[in-house]
């Protein structure tokens, strides 16, 4: 079966490869969505507040740091929250 998909992305976001959407979409997969507005939620909940920018590099290290053994959930987000409030505190 053939498909065609159309999708408008956000300036300087990369296409995503035709194995990345059939990844996605196929039932053998699962995959994981976090986003920028879960991590301001849970700085608002640590009575602190994130920028956009400082949410994706939350998102960022979650992605590029966490044990695949705990894999990603609220107290992994929880510690980059920390770590970017900290370098905020140190600039």
């Amino acid at each position: 079966m053939k498909v065609t998909i159309e999708i408008d992305l956000p300036d300087g976001q990369e296409v995503p490869s035709a194995y990345d959407i059939v990844r996605l979409t196929d039932t053998d997969w699962v995959s994981e969505w976090w986003h920028i507005s879960d991590v301001q939620l849970l700085a608002e909940d640590m009575k602190e507040e994130l920028s956009n920018d400082e949410a994706r590099e939350v998102l960022r290290l979650v992605k590029k740091r966490h044990d695949c053994n705990v894999g990603i959930n609220w107290d992994v987000i929880n510690y980059w929250i920390e770590h970017v409030l900290d370098e905020r505190k140190k600039k």
